[in-house]
């Protein structure tokens, strides 16, 4: 644990790793996405926090804040993600902890096109033809709507549970489910996965250490999230495919 005493120094700024791969994710509300680098055609994540469809993020960047965003880092080095880069993934793809052996037909592996992104990131390429026709992506609108469940703490990182706030809510979400075990039967390599929990990251503990002194706070600090987001939702329509660079940069082709 690092506790800063030296008062020029309020506090440190997370630096985030490279960190590659690619996943199906819903598409925000407020569409919010820019232009990833000039005369590209694809477009990264960067959520505009001030939308009125999502207040539900808003509500927790107040939480963490209300936690004290100095005490999190500076204590227990917890590096928060930025609003911009909040999302829930529905689908985990491949990323650069695990390659498979098999590969689709010609010179080119699993292994270059995920260490390249996102040069290679084309909705054409036939490493990402499985995901665009998933009926999770070609589904005209899903219209699923998610409020706060708990706030939970792994062993590297924190974020918030989501759960359906209604019936249709819950229905939909087992047929999301029901698809996303389908697309991992039938992608052309295997990829280990778990129970769908959708939830929205808010950062990561920079070591286990640091994370396991928080724990015994983890409670408090679930009251104050579920004050905060109280009677508030959050409403996704859409499934997209993104790749992503590191922990803040998620992109999709336009």
């Amino acid at each position: 644990m690092i506790t800063i005493t030296q008062d020029k120094i309020l506090g440190f700024a997370p630096l985030w790793a490279p960190f590659n791969g690619f996943s199906l994710l819903f598409d925000n509300p407020d569409n919010g996405l820019s232009i990833l680098q000039q005369n590209s055609e694809r477009m990264k994540l960067d959520s505009v926090s001030s939308h009125p469809s999502l207040k539900l993020y808003q509500a927790f960047v107040e939480a963490r804040d209300r936690i004290d965003t100095r005490l999190l880092t500076n204590t227990y080095l917890f590096c928060p993600l930025p609003p911009s880069s909040y999302h829930v993934t529905v689908w985990d793809g491949l990323n650069v902890r695990h390659f498979p052996d098999g590969n689709p037909s010609g010179s080119e592996t699993w292994e270059g096109f995920v260490k390249n992104l996102p040069n290679t990131f084309d909705k054409n390429s036939r490493f990402t033809e499985w995901t665009h026709e998933s009926p999770l992506v070609q589904h005209p609108d899903w219209n699923i709507t998610f409020q706060f469940g708990s706030l939970y703490k792994w062993y590297s990182g924190m974020g918030v549970l989501l759960e359906p706030a209604d019936q249709e809510s819950a229905r939909i979400l087992k047929e999301i489910e029901k698809r996303r075990e389908a697309l991992y039967e039938n992608f052309p390599v295997k990829i280990s996965h778990s129970e769908y929990t959708p939830h929205v990251t808010l950062g990561y503990f920079a070591n286990n250490e640091s994370a396991q002194l928080a724990t015994p706070l983890v409670s408090d600090w679930a009251k104050i999230f579920e004050e905060t987001t109280k009677d508030l939702t959050i409403t996704y329509r859409s499934i997209s495919l993104y790749g992503f660079t590191d922990m803040i940069t998620f992109f999709k082709t336009q």
